[in-house]
């Protein structure tokens, strides 16, 4: 997998979202079962996946990478669950990723929404 341009993918609008769930639940419910059935494809695939992530990896973005096998970052990677920022649990299965990682590194950056440089 690979981005074009600035980004890999910086993730959903998240007010668009919840705009679209005020107006009609469904809306959002869709929005969802898409997203996270995109994800279970990447992580059942049966062939090697490669996300490159250069540029900013955000969010669904995150949830876009991470699930594949391997992960290639470049010194212009940006990689953060900013939704951590403003109060919201890391979704797109960063929950489980971010646990496993060394120490207790995965959980900071799921509980502040610090962001990583690839520099």
């Amino acid at each position: 997998l690979k981005g074009n341009g600035r980004a890999f993918c910086a993730g959903g609008d998240i007010s668009a979202v919840v705009q679209d769930i005020k107006k009609d639940w469904r809306s959002g419910a869709n929005f969802l079962r898409k997203q996270y059935g995109l994800y279970y494809v990447i992580t059942t695939y049966k062939k090697i996946q490669v996300s490159f992530l250069d540029g900013i990896v955000m969010g669904g973005g995150a949830g876009a990478s991470i699930h594949g096998r391997f992960r290639i970052v470049t010194e212009n990677t940006v990689f953060a669950m900013p939704e951590a920022a403003i109060g919201i649990s890391p979704d797109v299965g960063a929950s489980y990723f971010l646990s496993r990682l060394p120490g207790f590194f995965g959980e900071y950056l799921g509980l502040t929404g610090a962001r990583l440089d690839g520099a």
